[in-house]
């Protein structure tokens, strides 16, 4: 027990100790801990679906239908007819031949690809991907190749240098990254991917239903959706709900389901969830207004914190990091505007090489609750230089 406890009081001394609040209801933009109300900057709730009642209503649809849970894997005891609706409706808005669902787009990295690739084979993944994308690949046995963050030329070098030999090649970086918020070169990518005989996956968690004309992230964006060989994402930032999937050729599709660890070892996510991220998913698409007006809030915020002469290092989207001195600092400041109300967590190091505030955006707000966390953040900042 001496171990844990020397552990957790390391943790402490650096500023990494972390701890979970408890949470007694969310309404909108605000969540309620403790008894008090603070506006949320720390969700992944990006279009504000997380309690919309249409999605609700589906929900308890559903569970009228089937019941509260699935009851085992999908092998085991077949699926619902809404799991299938929900991949019909990703096949064909992800312009690919099949789609898989995942319980959750950690299950999905994991299983995807330490299925796929193996100990002959060679992974070129973008240094800042996340975790589980790392996870998977040990996993897998294959070769790790990890090259500069969004660094083409760099990648094009160690694909030189690493491809040959070895069966499989593998391109994989997510599209939004999430904690500096800044874009992947899918273009390049694609070029690359070509060029060198490999396979290119793409994780679109934070970019689906916030980026492309309907939501279907980064790839539509760009007009390369028919260009990616494995197009993975979450049902659990922009769509409110819980779950991932894999969208990719029929062949692909039908070899993950036969051979992917983590989707035929597990009980199958309940049909309800699936059912909301279903009515998430058309919402996300019909009501492009979200994504628009999501956008829009994040160029004001990143225009008023560079005004200031913050770092918002090089970011893109709804995710903008604020820099901070010191894991401690980073800390300090992410408490006093929690006691000014308002919920924006401190990502600290080893997480990230650059201790920061992650502000995560939604589409509840309005201008006036970036005006007022601006002002909050200032009166911060200036307490704590005093």
């Amino acid at each position: 027990m001496d171990f844990f406890k020397l552990e957790l009081e390391d943790l402490k001394s650096k500023g990494l100790f972390r701890s979970i609040k408890n949470i007694e209801r969310i309404e909108g933009k605000y969540i309620y801990i403790e008894g008090k109300k603070y506006l949320d900057l720390s969700s992944s709730n990006y279009l504000g679906l997380r309690d919309d009642p249409r999605i609700k209503e589906e929900v308890k649809r559903a569970v009228d239908l089937y019941g509260f849970g699935s009851g085992a894997s999908r092998l085991v005891c077949g699926t619902a007819d809404v799991y299938m609706e929900l991949e019909e409706l990703l096949r064909t808005e992800k312009k690919q031949e099949a789609a898989l669902f995942f319980n959750s787009g950690y299950d999905a990295n994991l299983g995807v690809i330490s299925c796929i690739m193996g100990k002959n084979d060679v992974i070129f993944c973008d240094k800042l991907n996340h975790a589980s994308i790392y996870d998977g690949i040990s996993l897998s046995g294959a070769k790790l190749v990890r090259y500069k963050h969004n660094d083409m030329e760099d990648l094009k070098k160690k694909l030189i240098k690493h491809r040959a030999g070895c069966e499989k090649a593998m391109i994989v970086s997510d599209t939004l990254f999430s904690m500096d918020g800044d874009l992947a070169k899918l273009k390049e990518l694609v070029d690359l991917k070509e060029a060198h005989g490999a396979l290119l996956m793409i994780d679109e968690a934070h970019a689906g239903g916030v980026l492309g004309e309907n939501g279907m992230g980064l790839a539509e964006l760009e007009g390369l959706l028919g260009k990616v060989d494995i197009n993975m994402g979450t049902f659990s930032k922009a769509y409110g709900g819980q779950g991932a999937y894999i969208c990719a050729s029929k062949i692909i599709i039908e070899y993950l389901v036969n051979k992917t660890r983590s989707l035929i070892y597990t009980t199958a996510i309940p049909p309800a969830v699936a059912a909301g991220n279903l009515e998430a998913m058309k919402i996300a698409r019909d009501e492009s207004w979200r994504r628009e007006k999501l956008l829009g809030l994040a160029a004001y915020l990143r225009d008023h914190l560079r005004n200031l002469g913050m770092d918002t290092m090089g970011t893109e989207s709804q995710i903008i990091p604020v820099v901070c001195a010191s894991n401690d600092k980073a800390l300090e400041l992410s408490q006093e505007l929690y006691r000014r109300g308002i919920l924006v967590p401190a990502i600290r190091k080893p997480t990230v090489t650059k201790p920061r505030l992650r502000v995560s955006l939604g589409a509840l707000l309005d201008k006036e609750d970036i005006d007022f966390f601006v002002e909050e953040l200032k009166e911060a900042i200036f307490k704590m230089d005093r």
